[in-house]
């Protein structure tokens, strides 16, 4: 079973990631959180494989969020979720350890099928 976290500051879409992942029986969401510091927080409390993280976000963002949890769990893969194509490229998030970026319109499969990939897992 795939461990994951979800962070992001609009319950709506951490709502439908959630339904989304669900409908998979290796992922299972164990949390969620609405900003970077109850991401760290839950990362450090839930033990997730993975963290799914919004970009932008109030208080402590999610590209400093991810790249926190990364320098103390550096076995958990790290996903940046964002609306704004411009928020990142992919030179920084691999330059900073994170494992993809994946822009909010996209299919969730493009989101399972990295997931898995980065992983070593097959579909379920």
């Amino acid at each position: 079973m795939i461990r994951i976290l979800i962070v992001d500051d609009n319950a709506v879409f951490r709502g439908l990631m959630t339904r989304l992942l669900s409908r998979h029986e290796d992922f299972t969401v164990v949390g969620e959180a609405e900003n970077g510091e109850q991401a760290i927080a839950q990362a450090r409390a839930l033990d997730p494989e993975v963290v799914l993280m919004d970009f932008r976000m109030p208080g402590i963002d999610g590209f400093t969020a991810a790249v926190s949890i990364k320098q103390e769990f550096p076995r958990m893969k790290i996903f940046i979720v964002t609306a704004y194509a411009a928020a990142l490229d992919s030179q920084t998030i691999i330059k900073n350890g994170l494992h993809g970026l994946f822009l909010k319109d996209r299919p969730a499969e493009e989101i399972i099928a990295a997931i898995r990939l980065e992983l070593g897992v097959g579909a379920a």
